[in-house]
């Protein structure tokens, strides 16, 4: 039975998309000018910043990405408030996950900074059990190492979790880790050409509706076989 949700941050708990890309296409414009479309950044939307980074930095023809790294940082600092905004229903959403005895995390490659401040001004943070940022792994998302991270931290095992995201990225983490890959459709459906999730919903209600229904199912069963 599942139960451990770990979830993406940016488009799938908070409708974030559009400030990552301001920020994002801000950045690439100072120093590959032209290089990168609006379209190509919104396809990379949920890849790990690392190997974006790596990209600009190797357009633009500069050894240390880190000054293109902080050059993000301080828009992303100047505009933080933007990158907050919860979806519809999340956080009553995760209220009534948590009541009903799952336990959550956050797997995102978002810089824990901005992760935890996030979290925190979203006033979501306190539901969760753990929060790997691609900070704390050597590989962010399609990896699977950040899955498996919050799987150690959880202490549980990979058929015990789904991993809830918005992305192929998310997808391919949760393939990789050998748990169930759920797909908010919050922006639109996606053709899937090779990794597939196992199941996609429309909003955070439908996800969280189909959860306590499996929740209240599984604790029939179990009643049903203590009694026999």
């Amino acid at each position: 039975m599942i139960t451990a949700l770990l979830f993406d941050l940016d488009g799938t708990l908070l409708d974030s998309r559009d400030a990552v890309i301001d920020a994002v296409a801000y950045t690439a414009e100072e120093y590959a000018p032209g290089h990168f479309s609006r379209d190509e950044l919104l396809a990379r939307f949920g890849e790990s910043f690392d190997d974006f980074l790596a990209a600009v930095a190797a357009a633009a023809g500069i050894p240390d990405k880190k000054e293109v790294l902080d050059k993000y940082f301080g828009y992303v600092r100047q505009n933080h408030a933007q990158h907050v905004r919860l979806f519809p229903f999340v956080r009553e959403g995760l209220e009534t996950l948590k009541e009903a005895g799952y336990l959550l995390a956050i797997v995102t490659n978002k810089q824990r900074e901005f992760a935890v401040a996030g979290l925190e001004m979203a006033e979501i943070d306190h539901l969760f059990e753990a929060i790997v940022s691609v900070d704390d792994v050597s590989r962010g998302k399609p990896s699977a190492e950040p899955v498996q991270k919050a799987l150690v931290e959880l202490g549980k095992k990979p058929g015990e979790a789904m991993m809830i995201g918005d992305s192929r990225y998310d997808v391919l983490a949760a393939v990789g880790a050998g748990v169930q890959a759920v797909v908010l459709e919050w922006y639109g459906q996606e053709e899937w050409a090779y990794a597939k999730p196992d199941f996609t919903y429309p909003n955070f209600q439908a996800f969280v509706t189909e959860m306590l229904a499996v929740k209240t199912k599984g604790r029939e069963i179990k009643t049903w076989h203590e009694w026999c």
